[in-house]
């Protein structure tokens, strides 16, 4: 086997999930082109104040979309700057140098950028990092479950922007989604900034096609329709249906980040692999982290959220790497043989989802 960096891979399987220490959520990234003022390319704003004092650094439209990513108060807003003129990619790769995590988007995304965007996300996504973004009618679908697709062409502000086009939308949503995170689902969610939205043809049908869609309630506020990511094509294990709602993906990200960040700062070269040593950490993963989990409502509390050594995983690494009597050791013997310098766990979790659906049959006697 060649010697390659210590790796840490913690896999999202629906019956298999690795995790430990809560992160803090709620990172909104909003990406501008602005030709302005080109002395700075990032800017964090705690509040809207400090937003303010800024104002002449944006254009009209760019400065409008920073007060609207920070309405809804993210735990996080930052504002990348790139010229009108430049590279997409330029900014994203500072953006991964500066922010580990977190929600993307364009303000006034053309179609180029929010293609690039999404790819961008997928590559991030595949490579551990938990990026997710919110893009406009990007064709085709993005099928991935940490981009979501807003396809709405309309809306109308309930302030004197009064109708404009459906992309310049994307900043609040990026806060309503960045807040939202692991706390809540954000179906249904009341987009109180707008007095109306031009709605798609058909909403169940886009829907089940992974856009985001908002709409108009019976009482004229604008909700989000449901609260799913662009994925369609699911295959069961790594791809499943539940995987299709952000809130889960939020779940599911917040726990790759927290067990990742936890074994590289605390376990990775500071203690030996032997039995006890993987124990102690699966102890703390049940023990602390589970059960902090559980005790919020993000996995459900009646479930056996567990980790275990992944005695599969080991067994077959030993029989690969030529001791062919491991394929019939018995399950503690597998246990006590922490193979080399790897740690192989598994586990079984149930996130719990948001209320969305009501079936109340009524029976009259």
């Amino acid at each position: 086997m060649p010697i390659t960096m210590p790796k840490i891979e913690v896999t999202f399987v629906q019956q298999a999930v690795s995790l430990i220490a809560r992160s803090a959520r709620g990172v909104a990234v909003l990406i501008v082109r602005d030709d302005t003022d080109k002395g700075f390319t990032h800017k964090q704003y705690a509040d809207l104040a400090s937003a303010q004092a800024d104002k002449a650094l944006y254009t009209a439209d760019n400065y409008n979309a920073i007060c609207d990513l920070l309405a809804a108060a993210p735990y996080q807003a930052h504002v990348f700057r790139l010229d009108t003129a430049g590279t997409l990619a330029d900014t994203l790769a500072e953006i991964a140098r500066t922010v580990k995590t977190g929600w993307l988007a364009v303000a006034g995304q053309s179609a180029e950028d929010g293609t690039a965007l999404a790819a961008w996300v997928k590559t991030q996504a595949a490579g551990g990092k938990s990026y997710k973004c919110i893009v406009h009618n990007v064709t085709p679908l993005p099928d991935d479950m940490h981009v979501v697709n807003f396809v709405n062409e309309s809306v109308t502000f309930a302030d004197e922007r009064g109708a404009q086009q459906g992309v310049t939308y994307l900043p609040s949503l990026l806060s309503i989604l960045a807040v939202c995170n692991v706390e809540r689902g954000c179906t249904n969610y009341h987009c109180s900034n707008l007095a109306a939205v031009q709605e798609v043809a058909d909403n169940d049908a886009a829907v089940g096609a992974g856009k985001f869609i908002l709409f108009n309630d019976e009482d004229g506020a604008v909700r989000i329709g449901q609260g799913i990511n662009s994925m369609t094509t699911t295959d069961g294990k790594t791809r499943t249906e539940d995987m299709q709602f952000i809130e889960t993906v939020e779940a599911m990200d917040l726990m790759r980040d927290d067990i990742t960040s936890t074994f590289r700062r605390e376990y990775l070269g500071n203690y030996r692999n032997t039995r006890d040593n993987q124990m102690m950490f699966i102890a703390a993963i049940n023990a602390s982290y589970f059960r902090q989990l559980a005790q919020e409502n993000i996995l459900d509390p009646d479930h056996a959220n567990a980790a275990r050594i992944d005695v599969d995983a080991q067994r077959a690494a030993w029989v690969a790497s030529g001791k062919a009597e491991a394929a019939d050791w018995d399950e503690d013997k597998v246990k006590a043989s922490p193979f080399k310098r790897t740690v192989y766990l598994a586990g079984d979790v149930k996130i719990l989802g948001s209320m969305t659906d009501l079936i109340f049959p009524i029976t009259m006697v």
